[in-house]
């Protein structure tokens, strides 16, 4: 019996066939590895010297490669034991890389997005040039390289591994390295202060399950979703088990300052009060800084665990949310049923599964009350977001969100504005609701502190073609 791609997968009663794929499929990919550490290593590889490159992958990286069945068995051992799991590596190509390696075009991925590469999309997406992308991204990038532990030291330790056994051909053009960072509840967090991460589609039913006994539940908003939001049969298999997924790697970063000092500015405007002053900071996000959803209660509190099962239906003129806010923009949780999408499956049809990380180093933590007095604290530069994301079908889902949705000044009503947050472009100033559920007035256009560094698109085969180089 065919891998059903439509329905959420029951990892733990797997079925043989379902685990000879979970076995072949790289984790990360249907659930996020978890660990805080990481480093990006992205190859370029020299075309004369393929023999080289293909069998530096097959006897060095394959075998550090995780796979999904072991990922999620680790999981579920730190989950009952508190005992950590191996050091977690993934490995992607991008379709530069498949034709440095010379890979014959039956068994090269052929989503067009893919196909083109990131640099050649750019410019639809409103994103910075990329000559103004840092080096390393600027030219051809082969492939990543993804390390993750809990521990640094472990990390490093599988680098240098990594590194030492690099043969000429094989050249580590950059390194990104990555460490997330929490609040005081424990929640992943962003260098603006925000949870980040909450609301993510869930393609394993134990996920689900949990999601829906310890949490409010899931009848309001359903993060459930077929395995096929991420997967796609590996180019060339006939076996009916091997999947891989596509792959985008973003290297956004994050004006902080520019972000607070806007914040406050925001709320200046509309004339909050001093104990509603945190609200400005909310409508731009639609949570405030420990999750709480702003269209569900105008003041914070609502956490442990941050609230996900919620629409926006329950505010029709985004007087509590403002339709802008990054989280309606990015999810519009069923608004764009009959204006922009026919129904809720195709709006559907544009998630992705998100396992970013931030970059960079504090000196002072995100929420910290000494920010508050001492603004020269915050970063302009140097700290961000690594975006990273798996999906079917790249310009269904990341490019159709990023173009159509967040950078659309008339999603998901005419005339609010680009995505405060991610938005790249222009537009018109945003309407802010003065009270929450009041009435809105307008201000100067909210946008501008996130600046894309550089990125590509991959493709994560599965680990049989790997070991077949």
């Amino acid at each position: 019996m065919a891998i059903d791609l439509t329905k959420p997968l029951a990892w733990m009663k797997a079925k043989p066939q379902e685990k000879q794929m979970l076995a072949d499929l790289q984790g990360n990919i249907l659930k996020g590895h978890g660990r805080d550490h990481t480093t990006n290593l992205f190859l370029r590889f020299d075309p004369s010297e393929q023999a080289a490159a293909k069998t530096f992958i097959r006897k060095v990286v394959a075998p550090l490669v995780t796979d999904a069945a072991k990922q999620l068995k680790q999981g579920l051992a730190f989950k009952t034991t508190g005992k950590s799991g191996d050091v977690f590596v993934g490995f992607v190509l991008s379709a530069t890389g498949y034709r440095a390696l010379g890979i014959p075009a039956a068994k090269t991925p052929t989503d067009a997005a893919f196909a083109a590469g990131l640099k050649a999309r750019s410019g639809a997406l409103n994103d910075a040039a990329p000559a103004t992308w840092d080096p390393a991204f600027q030219g051809e990038v082969h492939a990543m390289i993804l390390i993750a532990d809990d521990l640094q030291a472990r990390v490093n330790n599988i680098r240098a591994v990594i590194e030492a056994k690099l043969p000429q051909s094989v050249t580590v053009i950059g390194r990104e390295d990555g460490g997330g960072m929490r609040n005081a509840n424990g929640d992943g967090i962003e260098h603006f202060g925000y949870v980040d991460g909450r609301s993510q589609p869930l393609m394993l039913k134990e996920d689900i399950k949990n999601e829906k006994a310890k949490t409010q539940g899931i009848d309001k908003w359903d993060p459930t979703f077929g395995i096929g939001t991420a997967l796609v049969p590996s180019p060339g298999a006939t076996n009916g088990t091997s999947f891989g997924s596509y792959f985008v790697f973003r290297k956004l970063e994050q004006n902080v300052r520019g972000f607070r000092t806007a914040e406050k500015q925001l709320a200046t405007t509309l004339g909050l009060s001093p104990a509603d002053r945190e609200r400005a900071g909310a409508m731009v996000v639609g949570r405030f800084k420990d999750g709480t959803p702003l269209v569900l209660k105008g003041t914070d509190g609502m956490h442990s665990p941050v609230q996900n099962n919620f629409k926006f239906s329950g505010d029709p003129t985004g007087s509590k949310c403002p339709f802008q806010g990054h989280i309606r923009k990015s999810n519009p949780r069923g608004e764009s049923v009959g204006p922009f999408a026919g129904n809720l499956a195709e709006e559907r049809s544009h998630i992705m599964a998100r396992r970013g990380i931030t970059y960079g180093h504090r000196s002072v933590h995100p929420n910290d009350p000494v920010l508050d007095e001492h603004p020269e604290l915050l970063p302009v530069e140097g700290v961000g977001l690594l975006f990273m994301a798996f999906q079917n079908d790249i310009a269904n889902q990341f490019e159709f969100t990023q173009r159509n949705w967040v950078n659309n000044p008339g999603f998901v009503k005419p005339a609010i504005g680009i995505d405060p947050v991610i938005g790249q472009g222009g537009g018109p100033g945003q309407k802010w609701p003065v009270t929450y559920g009041g009435s809105t007035t307008t201000a100067s256009p909210f946008s501008g502190f996130v600046r894309m560094k550089g990125g590509e698109y991959f493709f994560a085969p599965p680990i049989s073609f790997l070991k077949k180089l």
